[in-house]
């Protein structure tokens, strides 16, 4: 589901950013098993009444989607094909058989931020593309849709330091050089130094990624992506999006 807001036009792209997760987190509440993406409008006349008011709206809007979608949810919703503890977080793999679509959800109690490495999360989509037993797999399925990179370190260091390097990227203005910054990531993440880490673990289930799509890039310096510890240079570059592998049963 994608809903658009009108937000503040004065404030900073991380501030309009945790306002969407926010939102996104307080609906999932509500359906947790619809997924939701938020796109803010800005409002240059914003005020702290709007504020005040969107809050509010939040809750009864949320109230009344469960009303108005709840018949929609029950016949659509995701069905948890494994699940597995890393850290303080769930990692879960979903398939949703009427969408044809699977879903990697990291999930933390209280809503922070999860930190999936990388052998936790092939060996997740491994389990659950090998599994033999109830609840399983079956049929075919378009897309793998991870969520927010920053919850895997790993994929979220990968692009900020694939960036930072280079020649498309201007890491002075914070934005590719040529194109949409959408675009520009999704050929980062395209790259097959990548990708070649996961087509392995999906050919067990007879599939290849035949592409990326990205929505919600967010872009700031080094020091924001999560347990990095190599140099910190200067400059701002992407280190979180939406992501979806795109692929194809061989």
């Amino acid at each position: 589901m994608d809903i658009h807001i009108l937000a503040d036009g004065n404030q900073t792209l991380k501030q309009a950013h945790d306002l969407t997760e926010e939102i996104e987190h307080t609906t999932q509440q509500f359906l947790p098993n619809v997924d939701v993406t938020i796109h803010p409008e800005p409002n240059m006349k914003y005020t702290i009444a709007h504020k005040m008011m969107q809050k509010a709206s939040l809750y009864i809007f949320c109230f009344l989607l469960v009303f108005s979608l709840g018949g929609t949810s029950a016949s659509s919703r995701d069905l948890v094909i494994i699940s597995a503890n890393v850290g303080e977080c769930t990692l879960a793999v979903e398939a949703n058989d009427q969408w044809h679509t699977l879903r990697l959800r990291a999930h933390h109690p209280q809503g922070r931020g999860c930190h999936i490495d990388r052998d936790s999360m092939l060996s997740a989509l491994s389990a659950a593309l090998l599994k033999a037993e109830l609840p399983r797999l079956e049929g075919s399925y378009s897309s793998l849709f991870v969520g927010r990179l920053i919850d895997y370190p790993w994929l979220s260091q990968y692009l900020a330091t694939t960036a930072s390097h280079d020649k498309g990227w201007d890491v002075k203005k914070g934005k590719p050089i040529a194109m949409d910054i959408n675009r520009y990531v999704a050929q980062l993440l395209s790259r097959r130094e990548l990708l070649a880490q996961l087509e392995t673990v999906f050919a067990q289930g007879g599939y290849r990624i035949i592409g990326v799509s990205v929505e919600k890039v967010l872009v700031g310096g080094l020091r924001e992506v999560p347990l990095y510890q190599g140099a910190m240079a200067p400059g701002l570059v992407p280190y979180d999006a939406m992501v979806w592998f795109r692929l194809e049963k061989s």
